[in-house]
């Protein structure tokens, strides 16, 4: 089951999401996202995931585009933080990458010596 709750203010529009992203509650949460979200709104909105207990490859890939679309995501749990920075992994540039890899690289080869 998932619950979503939608408070707006002058500043932002913040989209509390309550149980599990899976299935078909995705589409739920696709479909309220493109009712609601306008790209002409300047306030910021903020997805609130403290209360998301599982997030399947489909909610995973959701909260990519609306990422990507200028959401914030926030958790407070550890498998939701684990789960974000998996996908802030995965969209990251591939320039930005490299750089993030080289830098590790020399970090470790400093150390050994």
């Amino acid at each position: 089951m998932l619950k979503i709750t939608i408070i707006e203010t002058a500043t932002d529009r913040r989209w509390i999401v309550e149980g599990r992203l899976v299935g078909a509650w995705v589409n739920e949460l696709r479909t309220t996202w493109k009712r609601a979200h306008r790209s002409q709104d300047e306030r910021a909105c903020i997805i609130d995931l403290n209360d998301v207990t599982f997030i399947d490859k489909s909610g995973e890939r959701l909260l990519r585009a609306m990422s990507e679309k200028g959401a914030q995501l926030m958790a407070g749990g550890l498998y939701v933080k684990h789960v974000l920075e998996q996908l802030k992994k995965s969209w990251m540039p591939s320039a930005e990458r490299v750089r993030q890899g080289s830098s590790a690289d020399r970090t470790a080869r400093t150390e050994e010596q």
